[in-house]
This record gives C-alpha cells, sequence and structure tokens, in this order.
C-alpha cells in the first residue's frame, strides 16, 4: 500500500463518507481526501460522528475544505466573513480528526466587478493572513489550490500563486497544485512544478484535453504525464498524490496508468 497516493472523496459525493471509506479499504487505499460538502460536510453536527467513522479506519486523511459558494476574496463582506469562518472551521476539523493537510480554494473575481481586480487581490490577502493567524494555534499544513481558467479565477499560473505563498505575512501556507486546472491555463507544468517547489506539498491528479475542467482519468485526455513525473522526480518531491475523479472506476483505472507507467516513486 502506497500512503502517499490516495482517492478523493468527490467519487462519493452524493453518498455518505463511509461508502468512500469501506471502498478504499478494500481496493487497497491508505489515504483519503474529505471533500467536505454534500453529504461529507464537516460541521459542528457532524463532526463527532466523523471523528468515529475516521478513527474506524486505518487511513491517513486530508480534507479539502468547503467551495460551493465559498469565497474568500468576495467584494460582499457578508459572505466574505462566512466564508473565511468556514475554512476556519476546516482547520479545527482537520485538527481535530488526526488530518495533516487542508486544501482549500483562493476565491475568485466577482463578474460584475472585473475593474476592482486590485481590491480583489487585497482582499484575498486580507482573508489569508486571517486564515494563516488563526491556524498559528493548530499547526495544520494548509494549502492553497491553484484555479482553473475562467474570467473570474485567481491563482492560475505561478506567477500570482507565488506572490501569495512568498508574502511574508503570510506564514506557513502552502500549495496544493492541480494538474488538471494547470492544463486549462496552458502553461508549461514542468516550469510550474520548478517554479512552486519549495511550497508544493500536495497534488490533486486528474486528465482532460486543455478547455474543461473535466476530471478525467489519467491517459484519457492530453496532458504530459511524462513531463510532470520527471520535474516532481528532478524536486525530490516527497509529498501526497490525489486522485480526484467523479467515479470509482476511473480511480483503479488512474492508479494503474501510474504503476504501468512506473511514475510512483
Amino acid at each position: 500500500m502506497n500512503k502517499r497516493l490516495g482517492f478523493s472523496s468527490l467519487a462519493f459525493y452524493e453518498e455518505p463518507l463511509e461508502n468512500a471509506l469501506s471502498w478504499g479499504e478494500s481496493n487497497n487505499f491508505g489515504l483519503l481526501e474529505i471533500v467536505a460538502e454534500n453529504n461529507h460536510a464537516i460541521e459542528e453536527e457532524t463532526l463527532p460522528e466523523i471523528k468515529n467513522l475516521t478513527s474506524s479506519y486505518n487511513f491517513d486523511y486530508t480534507v479539502h475544505s468547503p467551495f460551493s459558494d465559498i469565497n474568500i476574496s468576495s467584494l460582499n463582506k457578508s459572505v466574505r466573513k462566512e466564508s473565511i469562518r468556514q475554512v476556519k472551521y476546516s482547520i479545527f476539523a482537520v485538527n481535530e480528526i488526526g488530518g495533516k493537510i487542508l486544501t482549500f480554494h483562493p476565491g475568485r473575481h466577482s463578474a460584475a466587478t472585473s475593474k476592482s481586480r486590485e481590491n480583489t487581490k487585497k482582499i484575498l490577502f486580507d482573508s489569508l493572513k486571517e486564515i494563516s493567524d488563526y491556524n498559528k494555534d493548530y499547526g495544520v499544513t494548509i494549502a492553497l489550490e491553484n484555479m482553473p481558467d475562467t474570467f473570474i479565477t485567481t491563482m492560475k499560473v505561478s506567477k500570482e500563486v507565488l506572490e501569495v505563498l512568498e508574502n511574508k505575512q503570510l506564514l506557513g501556507i502552502k500549495h496544493t497544485m492541480d494538474v488538471g486546472h494547470l492544463e486549462t491555463n496552458n502553461v508549461d507544468i514542468g516550469e510550474y512544478i520548478y517554479d512552486l517547489r519549495n511550497y508544493l506539498i500536495h497534488i490533486h491528479l486528474h486528465d482532460n484535453f486543455g478547455e474543461f475542467d473535466n476530471h478525467l482519468p489519467l491517459g484519457d485526455g492530453n496532458i504530459n504525464f511524462p513531463r510532470i513525473f520527471r520535474a516532481l522526480k528532478e524536486i525530490n518531491y516527497t509529498g501526497r498524490i490525489i486522485l480526484e475523479m467523479t467515479k470509482t472506476e476511473d480511480i483503479l483505472k488512474s492508479r494503474e496508468f501510474l504503476e504501468e507507467k512506473k511514475y510512483l516513486f
């Protein structure tokens, strides 16, 4: 069992979390990323049950903070306040279940305020400062994820991501690299990996054809995985890799792809 390679509960989005754990155990996985939404939401009323459930399985855990309707870069103060609260609670929850890493999204520009992009950036920095300061009491590894190419998304290329991660006021924020998101931005993923080498601790793997964030099984799109894994080897990457597909058969197909290509090191 490779404890560095796991899968996302996204494939069980409409099912109870226990189904993901049971399936993962049956298929010899030891790492699960819990997408804390829908049936897997980790909230005050569900946390005790989730703690009991996760402790009954021999898994390592990461958590993906809620992202639907969440925007820590929102110009709307009430929306932003609630979004930050949910990320903070996710930090608390990761610590409670004995997880190691929390992935969260940077938020997005408002579609109606394209002229306020610099203001949105300032709001994002302020939100990240509040989140990173809160995490000082918990010591969870919090990892900001890069976003796919849309006209309202932020943190799409290495320059944008590094502007955040290299800020001395935002201590302890690391990086979750989503390779499918990168492909939609038409970047050189090898260069991106080198640029982010000091912050990269978590990876979402899936495939697409560069136009849409399809979450296809590995090998079914046109992402250059040989280039990715050469670059990861060059930087001696030892972090976690999550297969982020929406179907269990795609997860298994992707693991077989990695094994056949001998990409797991």
